[in-house]
């Protein structure tokens, strides 16, 4: 190859170099962004499971043998109901709900305490999720929850906090829907978004300008790093309590 090959071929990769070295630096470009006034709404997300409030278990306290078993699973049952027969015992359900497990077989011998049947109502549901310590401490009874089942996106549901508790050193909130979608189950699960607190017309800034409670603030042309104080955020909004961020200033916001 020719010097002046060789020359063209070195000017070009430098070309290229310079052209990939300034689109990486305009790609990484901090962007001014204005601050805004408007609403912000808090909410503390989980993952809900649909439960039955009224479950009945069939149960044993000593080995016995099933004589009969007069329902099957799946079997809708009202109070009265028979169920099974133990010895010279027939079981009735004490409750309305569908059989949602038989455990034993016609003939065989049932130890103590096992589970023989088990009756669930359908119709007295709740959502019940567990959330960490951090994010409990906020909610409280009554605060609005929007639920949103996977398959149900479209429908826009919208229950309320009944209960916090602890159980077995996990934090659970109860949560009731006033009306539930046709089909929904005990064991199928819902995003929950829990609104624990809201602020209205509130100077706002971009969360992702944020960094260690401080902002780039440019005012005048002029860029300086500032402490603010912040209130209520959202996944993209954060409230600024503070007094030295006005709606003629920007801050930087490093581009994606």
């Amino acid at each position: 190859m020719s010097k002046k090959k060789l020359f063209l071929l070195f000017a070009l990769i430098v070309v290229v170099g310079v052209g990939l070295l300034a689109l990486n630096f305009n790609s990484s470009k901090n962007l001014e962004v204005s601050p805004r006034q408007g609403d912000v709404v808090e909410t503390i997300y989980g993952l809900g499971t649909v439960v039955s409030d009224q479950v009945y278990h069939v149960r044993t306290g000593i080995g016995i043998s099933l004589q009969d078993v007069f329902v099957e699973e799946g079997q809708s049952v009202v109070p009265g109901t028979k169920l099974l027969k133990l010895d010279e015992f027939i079981q009735k359900s004490p409750i309305e709900g569908v059989v949602t497990g038989i455990t034993f077989k016609k003939g065989e011998l049932v130890p103590a305490q096992a589970t023989l049947l088990t009756v669930t109502n359908l119709k007295t549901l709740y959502l019940e999720a567990s959330l960490e310590q951090q994010s409990v401490l906020r909610v409280k009874k009554d605060q609005v929850v929007k639920v949103s089942f996977e398959s149900l996106r479209s429908e826009k549901l919208e229950g309320k906090v009944v209960s916090v508790y602890p159980r077995e050193k996990q934090f659970i909130v109860r949560v009731d829907l006033p009306n539930w979608p046709l089909g929904v189950l005990p064991g199928m699960t819902a995003d929950l978004a829990i609104v624990v607190g809201q602020k209205n017309q509130v100077t706002l800034i971009p969360l992702a300008a944020l960094s260690g409670g401080k902002v780039t603030r440019v005012r005048d042309g002029k860029k300086e790093k500032i402490d603010v104080t912040i209130g209520a955020i959202d996944a993209s909004w954060a409230e600024v309590t503070s007094n030295n961020i006005e709606f003629s200033d920007k801050v930087l916001v490093k581009s994606k």
